[in-house]
Order: C-alpha cells, then sequence, then structure tokens
C-alpha cells in the first residue's frame, strides 16, 4: 500500500468515524452482537425470544441483522424480555484516544466481559483456565 493510499484511508476513516449514520450503525451491530452471545448464554432461540416479546421470529431476525431501526424502546423491551440490563452512556471522545491501543484487552474489558458473562447466565460464570504454549 502507497504512502497516498495510507493517507486517504486515514482521512476516510476520520470522516466516517464523525458521521452519525456510521456511529448509530455501529451501535445497532454491538446491540445485536451484545443480544446473540446473551441468546446463546441463556440457551434460548430466536423464536423463544419472539414469543416474550409477543411478535415473530422474523423481527428478531431483522434486529439480529441491523436491518431494523432499533429505538431505545425496542432495545429496553428486549432487554426485560431476556431479563437483562441495558445500559447507553456516552464518553468523551479525547478519553478513548489518550488510551494506549492494544490488541490484548485490558483489565477493565476482561472485568467487564466476567461481569457480562455472569449477568448474561443464571448460571455461575465459568473459570477460564489458561492455555500453556
Amino acid at each position: 500500500m502507497s504512502i497516498s493510499s495510507i493517507e486517504r484511508y486515514r482521512e476516510w476513516a476520520q470522516k466516517i468515524e464523525k458521521d452519525p449514520l456510521f456511529t448509530a450503525e455501529l451501535m445497532k451491530l454491538e446491540f445485536a452482537d451484545d443480544l446473540v452471545r446473551l441468546l446463546e448464554a441463556r440457551g434460548l432461540k430466536r423464536t423463544e425470544l419472539a414469543e416474550r416479546l409477543g411478535t415473530n421470529r422474523g423481527y428478531v431476525t431483522r434486529v439480529l441483522n441491523t436491518e431494523y431501526n432499533l429505538s431505545v424502546e425496542t432495545m429496553a423491551k428486549i432487554a426485560l424480555a431476556l431479563d437483562a440490563r441495558i445500559s447507553l452512556r456516552m464518553h468523551p471522545r479525547e478519553e478513548a484516544e489518550r488510551r494506549p491501543r492494544s490488541s490484548t484487552p485490558s483489565r477493565t474489558v476482561r472485568r467487564r466481559e466476567r461481569e457480562h458473562e455472569f449477568i448474561a447466565s443464571d448460571k455461575p460464570a465459568r473459570v477460564r483456565q489458561s492455555r500453556k504454549p
């Protein structure tokens, strides 16, 4: 990749990060990803979630495929149907930019993943054993 291509990519990335539609789509993807994990952790199928919501399986599929324009109310209904808690927070962009980026999750991320796993399951969180190379 040439230097000019890299610069064009960086310019595009900076521009897209400020696009409200991109941000909204990213939030919908994150919600769908969390929903899939929660369904798997609880051993539920889309049909069961649809029954809890009083709708059909196609609706759940559209939510998971992010084809549906999710409102906060819709996300809350889904969370309540799964006896889950939903959180929508805003953080200053500078805060995220100051943190060093790493390919390994931070302690906070790993702790939140464990908390999510605990919240997502009625069963105790699994203890992960470290793998030795």
